[in-house]
């Protein structure tokens, strides 16, 4: 009866049971430690999301009440203009990433399956992140090959984010390398690896929050809403696979995506 919302930490396992009761006092225990998480990351999401949203809406009240400070020439309106487009599609884009984390989230989401050629979609995303990788002088390779059963839209989309971390946090000069490999058990992974500036140690279990940016050094890009990782997690957990992350401060970050063998057909 005294656990409330703002009362989580309580448990029951503290007292002493009879031994027909320890197990489900333990039990209980543990589930209050997973509510007790939960809860705290919808808060720090609700506090990260309120704070995301009021800076490009407090960059285009600002810009608006500068431009209207004054008459001015149609250049600079057209500056105005330009520069409001870029924090409106700035929250379009973050809006349209949580709404598609709420939609991974439901049973009823479903997948588009099928095999094909994992080598053939990785080159075709490399070729599309070329222009970034050019204009920085980053390597980009990619290695090995690899069969999937999965939705290759969400893998692409996946695969796009990865990509798209590396590069802008690989210095000019850095490289990005790509590998795919498929076990014996059929198990396909590929394998995300940059010389970035990497992830300091404390940051690591939680990357694949929402909105969760590690450090400084992580966070300069303000074109980022700490979406992409969160939104890599939700699609393979979709595929019933997993994602890894290993990282280390001035070396660079590794992510690993883990796809299960198409499932047996019985008879």
């Amino acid at each position: 009866q005294s656990i409330r919302v703002s009362h989580l930490d309580q448990r029951v396992g503290a007292a002493v049971w009879p031994g027909e009761l320890l197990t489900l006092a333990n039990t209980f225990d543990m589930m209050l430690d997973r509510l007790e998480d939960s809860f705290a990351r919808l808060t720090r999401f609700s506090a990260d999301l309120a704070h995301e949203l009021r800076t490009p809406l407090n960059n285009l009240r600002g810009e608006g009440e500068v431009a209207l400070s004054r008459p001015r020439s149609a250049d600079e309106y057209r500056q105005v203009i330009e520069s409001s487009l870029e924090e409106y599609t700035r929250l379009s884009q973050m809006i349209d990433s949580l709404l598609f984390l709420a939609r991974a989230e439901s049973p009823a989401a479903a997948l588009t399956t099928r095999r094909f050629d994992a080598r053939a979609e990785v080159e075709a995303m490399i070729g599309f992140h070329e222009a970034v990788a050019e204009e920085r002088e980053i390597t980009v390779t990619c290695r090995g090959e690899v069969a999937l059963d999965a939705d290759s839209t969400l893998f692409r989309r996946a695969l796009s984010n990865l990509l798209s971390n590396a590069l802008q946090y690989t210095p000019c000069g850095g490289s990005v390398t790509l590998t795919l490999h498929q076990a014996e058990n059929m198990v396909g992974t590929i394998a995300v690896e940059d010389t970035g500036c990497g992830i300091d140690p404390q940051h690591l279990p939680n990357v694949f929050d929402r909105l969760y940016r590690a450090d400084p050094a992580r966070s300069q890009h303000p074109q980022g809403a700490g979406l992409g990782l969160a939104i890599v997690k939700s699609i393979m957990e979709m595929h019933g696979g997993t994602v890894a992350l290993e990282s280390s401060p001035g070396t660079g970050t590794t992510v690993t995506l883990r796809f299960p063998p198409r499932p047996a057909v019985s008879g």
